[in-house]
């Protein structure tokens, strides 16, 4: 069964996902939890983008305006995970939209 917060969801295997899109109050709480994260990672790098050192084309620093949510597993097939850390590791980053884009759905471990 689903747990069914407000902007949030979280799924039997315990990974969650922010409601970004869909019912207006939800959408509003869910991006902002989001948001929320991504403030969070960009906290914990330093500033510096989650894919420094893996996308080649990555400059490094990046501004928080700037910074977009990296799924280190991807997206997709139902493995969507919005949580920052599971069991004190890491897990996902703060990005550049084009390292973001670059990476695609590959996985790259940057949290390792």
């Amino acid at each position: 069964m689903i747990d069914k917060r407000p902007g949030l969801w979280t799924y039997p295997d315990g990974r969650e996902v922010c409601l970004t899109i869909g019912m207006v109050k939800q959408s509003l709480q869910g991006r902002k939890e989001y948001r929320r994260r991504i403030q969070a990672m960009w906290d914990r790098q330093n500033g510096i983008c989650c894919l420094f050192g893996h996308i080649k084309e990555c400059p490094g620093p990046l501004r928080l305006e700037e910074a977009t949510f990296e799924h280190e597993n991807g997206r997709g097939g139902g493995k969507r995970d919005d949580r920052i850390e599971v069991d004190g590791k890491w897990i996902n980053g703060a990005a550049h939209w084009f390292c973001n884009n670059i990476k695609g759905s590959r996985r790259i471990k940057y949290n390792s």
